[in-house]
């Protein structure tokens, strides 16, 4: 099993204790949990979408493939802005 060490204060150790405390748990248990949690939500920040390579390739064209505008979108950008009028 591995080891993790950090250094605390005084202060910030009291207030990790009174908090696991509160949920009946241990130190240990308190900060693994929050730091589990913390990690969950940093890694859904960033989710990783994962493809084949055939589909990755079919992605990667779609992409560099240019869109012809469609008549909606070419009379869109055909008016004048709301802020020259």
């Amino acid at each position: 099993m591995a080891q993790v060490n950090f250094r605390v204060t005084e202060e910030r150790l009291a207030f990790i204790d009174r908090a696991a405390a509160i949920r009946g748990v241990t130190r240990t248990e308190f900060v693994l949990r929050s730091s589990e949690a913390a990690a969950i939500e940093a890694l859904n920040e960033r989710p990783v979408i994962v493809l084949d390579e055939e589909t990755y390739d079919a992605f990667v064209a779609a992409l560099d493939t240019p869109v012809e505008p469609d008549a909606r979108l070419k009379e869109r950008f055909s008016r004048r802005p709301l802020w020259e009028r």
